[in-house]
């Protein structure tokens, strides 16, 4: 098959680290495949084919444009495709292309005060609507997802597909005996990684880090992104240098990072997936999370799950991990477990088998 993948959302996160994994993984288990991969002209110092049967073609055309859905029509109708995997409801609404999307969540229709305005709410409903419609193959990443999707968009359960979002094959390959020895000797300190968005629930993540400061001094909270929008918050709570800013952190360092922290702390309103919760148990760190969406889906018993929006058992939790060595050297091993079960090789050969189906314009299992 000559297959295309929309990838011109590659550098950016969620579904960017959704695209990289797949690409690694389909550059190793491919088999006799062609593929073709649109990525926008700005990035286009930015991505290497990571193999021969890998060819790029530049788009003019950005993710939520005009242009899009004539630009990037055009250019994928031109390259002959025998399918075309778009990673986003946001995609083409016209082509001859057999089509497999790959609908992430429904956060912006289920959350209308998450999108810009109302008008932005209203739109993204009717292309999620329009997308699911026109895809031969619907891919997902939970089952909770799974459900939102049958229920919301009114689809079939058979044409929508599950294959769960996996670490990418280089994850585990490197240790960091200092990180495991920083956690030991050094002071202690909880993670969160992601960005900032409203449903994220960050300004409850610090009321709770600042609960367990005064229960336990000498710990930190360390943040990936800026403190931007965040200061009120600090300085209502009486936060200081404890609280840690990384800025845009590269996925080799973050390992070491994950992997001296006490636990990965992520309280989040909503999440089709969840990626830091896994990339956390991959590297044996425990993830406190709460209990919306697919988050118990994805943790299960290597981490610990609390009610989503309230601040004291986040903050008892946080304290119970930080004071009782044994149960996180317990979960420590559960989480390992628990990151198995994601395989990147199950996520690429169900995607090549909706592949498949598209071309054959088949959509049930």
């Amino acid at each position: 098959m000559r297959i295309g993948i929309d990838a011109r959302m590659l550098f950016m996160s969620g579904i960017g680290t959704y695209l990289k994994n797949l690409i690694e993984g389909l550059c190793r288990f491919g088999g006799g495949n062609e593929f073709v991969v649109f990525i926008q002209e700005v990035d286009r110092g930015r991505f290497r084919p990571p193999g021969e049967k890998f060819s790029v073609v530049l788009s003019r055309a950005a993710p939520y444009s005009l242009g899009e859905q004539i630009g990037l029509m055009r250019a994928v109708e031109a390259q002959h495709l025998d399918v075309i995997h778009h990673p986003h409801y946001v995609a083409p609404l016209f082509g001859q292309t057999p089509m497999v999307v790959t609908i992430h969540d429904l956060i912006h229709q289920l959350f209308p005060e998450f999108c810009p305005s109302w008008v932005a709410w209203r739109v993204s409903r009717f292309l999620a609507r329009r997308t699911a419609d026109r895809a031969r193959v619907l891919l997902t990443v939970s089952e909770n997802s799974r459900q939102d999707i049958i229920r919301h968009l009114g689809v079939a359960p058979d044409k929508v597909r599950l294959t769960y979002n996996a670490l990418p094959p280089s994850w585990g390959e490197e240790d960091f005996p200092q990180a495991v020895a920083a956690q030991r000797n050094e002071t202690p300190y909880f993670l969160y990684v992601g960005n900032h968005k409203a449903h994220k629930n960050i300004p409850l993540l610090l009321e709770a880090f600042a609960g367990v400061r005064m229960r336990a001094g000498g710990v930190r909270l360390v943040l990936t992104g800026e403190r931007a929008g965040l200061e009120g918050d600090l300085e209502r709570l009486g936060l200081g240098p404890e609280v840690k800013f990384m800025g845009n952190v590269p996925s080799s360092s973050l390992r070491e990072i994950y992997t001296a922290a006490r636990a990965l702390v992520f309280p989040s309103r909503y999440e089709g997936f969840g990626y830091p919760p896994l990339e956390a148990m991959g590297c044996g760190t425990p993830a406190i999370v709460s209990d919306a969406a697919s988050l118990p889906e994805v943790v299960g018993d290597g981490g610990i799950v609390v009610p989503e929006g309230q601040m004291e058992p986040l903050r008892d939790e946080m304290i119970r991990l930080l004071e009782d060595d044994g149960l996180r050297r317990d979960l420590s091993e559960k989480a390992y477990r628990q990151a198995e079960k994601f395989s990147w090789r199950a996520l690429v050969e169900g995607t090549l088998e909706a592949y498949k189906q598209a071309l054959l314009g088949n959509s049930r299992t």
